[in-house]
């Protein structure tokens, strides 16, 4: 008996020590990342970039170089980890899809460090990932002169998740909060999958909830080769298929039925029909309308994409370019010279007027609204629809306050948002 326990107890400690080994492997690689990351990381005001070469292309988000409804400067003052302050180019903007492209010039012989893109295509839920980013703008030079930005670890979360937006993103669990947008959504081997952009938020408490989003890196490398040559005046458009109309109600998993062609469209030219059902898109299967208009939104204007069709009892496969969508038409309340902004796309829904957009770093989103989010009175008045909130902000200016009743999953509460301008 004796001898047995002591075998036992024996081979315990050899189990113990490999679960060591192993954990210890783990934290050296995690270190190693984080190491490589920091090199690569860029310090944006506020906000967080991240290397992509060596030539100093440099990735952050849109609202981190404009703010919420502004114009993007030509150039902008980064600070990389060693401490060098340095001149970025402002290159090329993607104000819908929340990117921004800089290009520093880098020293004779002196390439920057970076990061590679990986596949985002390829994460699976419950894979480990890192998120870097300066929160609450925490770091400053240390005693060596160099600056730190901040690493959390978590996992994936979800993947192919429709934040309007962020049509396609990666959901996460990685600590994001105010100051890590634009800062890199990064795999335990080193590679970029995603730039970490928006958070969740409830009750307007603006910190990590644990649900935090990331546009994923297969969206970023279809806009990156004509945002490198600029875009259009240094804006780059996402597509659409004119002239079709996708059934917004549920399919039960079985794809986004068309509702309407428009004659004479795009759509009506690919041979779209009323009453097809979407089910793929490229490589990408479609199980309902919001899956639908996730996948269509990782593309530039000018892309062409397959799609198949179910028709009847035929499978057809329809091949169509996709037409420009301008990233401001997103949203419908967009502000005039002086005058009054909320920030966000509404829709009509029964009892109020749905919140189906947010635009970050908006009045909107600092005092805590959501998508999903359905407005039922603004200053006193039930909303009926969504014109009766947009009206009211016509009125009035930047600095003035609204009241609104909120319902949230059920529940209502009052939210005061003081407007902002453009």
């Amino acid at each position: 008996m004796i001898n047995v326990l002591l075998i036992l107890c024996l081979q315990a400690g050899r189990v113990q020590d490999k679960s060591d080994e192993a954990l210890t492997t783990f934290e050296r690689r995690i270190q190693q990342v984080a190491r490589q990351a920091t090199d690569a990381f860029v310090f944006l005001g506020g906000g967080s970039g991240v290397l992509i070469s060596p030539e100093g292309w440099v990735l952050s988000n849109h609202h981190v170089i404009a703010g919420f409804g502004g114009k993007a400067p030509p150039r902008t003052r980064v600070t990389l980890s060693d401490g060098r302050q340095l001149w970025a180019k402002v290159v090329c903007c993607d104000d819908r899809g929340d990117l921004a492209l800089l290009k520093m010039e880098p020293e004779a012989d002196k390439p920057f460090p970076y990061l590679e893109f990986g596949d985002s295509d390829k994460l699976e839920c419950g894979q480990y990932v890192m998120a870097v980013g300066n929160p609450f703008n925490l770091a400053a030079p240390t005693g060596d002169k160099r600056w730190y930005p901040s690493v959390s670890l978590g996992i994936v979360s979800a993947v192919h998740r429709y934040q309007e937006q962020y049509s396609d993103c990666i959901q996460t669990d990685a600590a994001v909060n105010p100051g890590n947008s634009g800062g890199p959504l990064v795999t335990l081997d080193g590679k970029v999958v995603g730039i970490n952009g928006r958070i969740a938020t409830r009750y307007m408490n603006r910190v990590n909830s644990g649900v935090g989003y990331a546009i994923a890196s297969s969206q970023i490398k279809n806009f990156l080769p004509e945002m490198m040559k600029g875009g259009i005046a240094g804006l780059i458009y996402h597509g659409q298929i004119r002239g079709l109309q996708i059934d917004s109600r549920a399919q039960e998993g079985q794809g986004a039925r068309v509702a309407d062609v428009r004659a004479g469209s795009p759509a009506a030219r690919a041979g779209f029909k009323e009453g097809d059902v979407v089910v793929q898109v490229n490589d990408y299967p479609v199980a309902s309308a919001t899956r639908f208009h996730g996948v269509i939104g990782i593309y530039p204007m000018g892309s062409a994409v397959s799609v198949r069709v179910k028709r009847q009892d035929e499978t057809i496969v329809l091949k169509v370019p996709l037409d420009r969508t301008d990233g401001v038409n997103i949203l419908n309340q967009r502000p005039k010279a002086g005058g009054a902004y909320l920030g966000v796309v509404l829709e009509d829904k029964d009892g109020g007027a749905e919140v189906t957009y947010v635009s970050p770093g908006s009045p909107a989103d600092e005092a805590g609204l959501q998508v999903g989010d359905v407005l039922v009175e603004i200053d006193g008045t039930k909303v009926q629809r969504r014109e009766t909130v947009l009206e009211r902000v016509r009125l009035l200016k930047p600095g003035n306050t609204i009241a609104l009743v909120v319902r949230r999953e059920g529940e209502e509460f009052e939210l005061s948002v003081k407007l902002g301008k453009k």
